[in-house]
C-alpha cells in the first residue's frame, strides 16, 4: 500500500505529467543505486538522476532523501543545480544542471574539453564548499568525480547523497551514523572512528573541517592529475592510501608530486593536516589563492 505521500504525488503527476525524457542510451553516470541520463525537461538539455527507491543500494530511505532536500536550499554557481524533483513507483527523478564531464574525467585523460585555469579552479571548488558549509550542511564525500565541468567552464560540487546538516554555531555533527564517502579522501578523524567502540562513536563529534582535509587531497590530485598526499607519491588505492592518512604520512613532493615551492605546496599541506585543529580554514585557503592569481 502507498503512502498518502505517495499517492499524492501520483495523482500530481498523471494530472501534470512531468515534462522531463531522457535517453537510457546515453548514460552519463551509474552508482549502485543511481543512474544518470541525459535529457530534455521543458525544452532544456539536462541530467535526469534516477534514484532506485528500494533495493540495490547502501543508501537508506533517510539519505536518499538527503540529497533532495539539501540541493534545495543551495543556491550557488559553483554547486550543481536542482531544477526539479519528481517520483513515481520505482524512482526518484532530479532533474538537474547538465554538465560536460567531471574532474575524475579531466585527471584521468578522458575529458579534453576546455577548463578554468588551475587557479581559478581551485578558487571554484573552495567557494562552493564555503558556501555549503556556510549553509550548514557538510558533504562528507569531496572527490574528483564529484566535481563536475560545466559547458561554461565553470566547476560545480555535485552528489549529496552524503550530505548532512551541522550545527550553525560550531559547525560540528554527530558521527553516530559513521563514516560516508570515499575512504582514500576520509579524513584521519573518519579513519580513527572505525578502531572506537559502540560507546565511544555514540559520543563523537566532528566538524566541517573534514571536508577540507578531502579539498586538499582532491586539490592535489588536480594539479598532478592523478597523484594523492597518502599514496606515497604515486596513485590512491583504497587501501594503502587510509592507512597512510591513518598514520599521517604524506608525501607532496614524491614521484606524482609537487615541489616544494609550488605555489599549492604550503595550503595543500595546511589542508591535509591530521590534527583537525590544525587544518587551515577555507578563507585562509581562498585569500592565498586570490594573492597567488594577483601575483601571477
Amino acid at each position: 500500500m502507498l503512502a498518502n505521500g505517495s499517492w499524492m504525488e501520483l495523482i500530481r503527476n498523471w494530472f501534470f505529467p512531468m515534462k522531463v525524457d531522457y535517453n537510457r542510451n546515453e548514460v552519463l553516470g551509474a552508482g549502485a543505486s543511481a543512474q544518470v541520463f541525459a535529457g530534455t525537461y521543458n525544452g532544456k538539455k539536462v541530467a535526469v538522476k534516477r534514484i532506485m527507491k528500494t533495493g540495490g543500494s547502501n543508501l537508506n530511505e533517510a539519505d536518499r532523501k538527503k540529497e533532495e532536500e539539501t540541493m534545495k536550499k543551495l543556491d550557488h554557481p559553483n554547486v550543481l543545480q536542482l531544477f526539479d524533483v519528481h517520483d513515481d513507483v520505482d524512482f526518484k527523478y532530479l532533474i538537474l544542471e547538465l554538465c560536460v564531464g567531471t574532474l575524475h574525467d579531466y585527471v584521468n585523460g578522458t575529458y579534453n574539453g576546455g577548463m578554468p585555469s588551475e587557479i581559478d579552479g581551485m578558487i571554484q571548488m573552495a567557494s562552493g564548499l564555503k558556501y555549503i558549509h556556510s549553509k550548514h550542511f557538510v558533504h562528507r564525500d569531496i572527490k574528483p568525480a564529484n566535481v563536475l565541468i560545466s559547458s561554461s567552464l565553470v566547476l560545480k560540487i555535485s552528489d549529496f547523497g552524503f550530505s548532512r546538516a551541522v550545527t550553525a554555531t560550531s559547525g560540528t555533527f554527530s558521527m553516530s551514523s559513521g563514516p560516508k564517502g570515499t575512504r582514500a579522501y576520509y579524513s584521519p578523524e573518519f579513519l580513527s572512528f572505525e578502531e572506537k567502540t559502540k560507546e565511544q562513536k555514540e559520543q563523537i563529534r566532528v566538524n566541517v573541517s573534514i571536508d577540507v582535509f578531502s579539498l586538499g587531497c582532491l586539490y592535489f590530485n588536480y594539479l598532478t592529475k592523478g597523484g594523492h598526499p597518502f599514496a606515497d607519491g604515486g596513485i590512491p588505492n583504497e587501501d594503502l592510501t587510509p592507512a597512510n592518512i591513518h598514520k599521517g604520512e604524506k608525501i607532496l613532493n614524491g614521484e606524482k608530486g609537487l615541489p616544494e615551492n609550488h605555489y599549492a605546496y604550503v595550503f595543500i599541506d595546511g589542508m591535509t593536516e591530521k590534527v583537525p585543529d590544525n587544518r587551515w580554514k577555507l578563507d585562509r585557503v581562498l585569500n592565498t589563492l586570490y594573492d597567488v592569481k594577483r601575483t601571477a
